[in-house]
């Protein structure tokens, strides 16, 4: 990989941590990790779907439908009488 990916990489990458730091009211640190350990995160480096090319705001808000769909509360199990 060239001098120039790796620098488009990196400036991707931090558009959408900063654009959903912005849109969601979350930390810069808290969205980092968001996003870093999405699933989306590694498809847009894979390439997948060329999901590299959508925008950074777009993206930002697949990475956070996708923790938010990862960290939804557990519904307690109902027993039966």
């Amino acid at each position: 990989m060239s001098e120039t990916e790796l620098y488009l990489r990196g400036n991707k990458n931090a558009a959408i941590i900063t654009a959903m730091s912005e849109l969601f009211s979350v930390s810069i640190q808290e969205a980092t990790n968001i996003y870093y350990q999405s699933e989306t995160a590694q498809l847009i480096e894979e390439k997948v779907a060329d999901l590299h090319c959508r925008s950074e705001k777009y993206l930002a808000t697949i990475v956070w439908e996708e923790y938010l769909e990862n960290n939804k509360p557990s519904k307690p199990h109902k027993r039966g009488k």
